[in-house]
């Protein structure tokens, strides 16, 4: 899925909002700023890796923000089921 539809569909943003998400194995897909601090995105990328969700991490945190529709930076946004 093309960040560009992110805004049509039901998420979560955040990085501890999505990891929640990610345990209760709503996730199908993750997106993660790669201008982030390794330390905030680490847990989030080992989760989803054991958990075969894909990750994309081509997007800054201001791109995710404007694609989500909030006025603020995002560390990760985690695509619903």
């Amino acid at each position: 899925m093309s960040l560009e539809i992110a805004g049509s569909v039901r998420k979560t943003v955040g990085a501890k909002q999505t990891l929640k998400a990610m345990k209760r194995n709503e996730v199908t897909c993750l997106y993660v700023a790669k201008d982030c601090d390794a330390e905030v995105i680490a847990p989030l990328i080992a989760y989803a890796q054991g958990a075969g969700i894909p990750v994309d991490q081509s997007s800054t945190m201001m791109e995710l923000g404007l694609a989500c529709h909030i006025k603020v930076k995002a560390a990760a946004v985690g695509v619903l089921k």
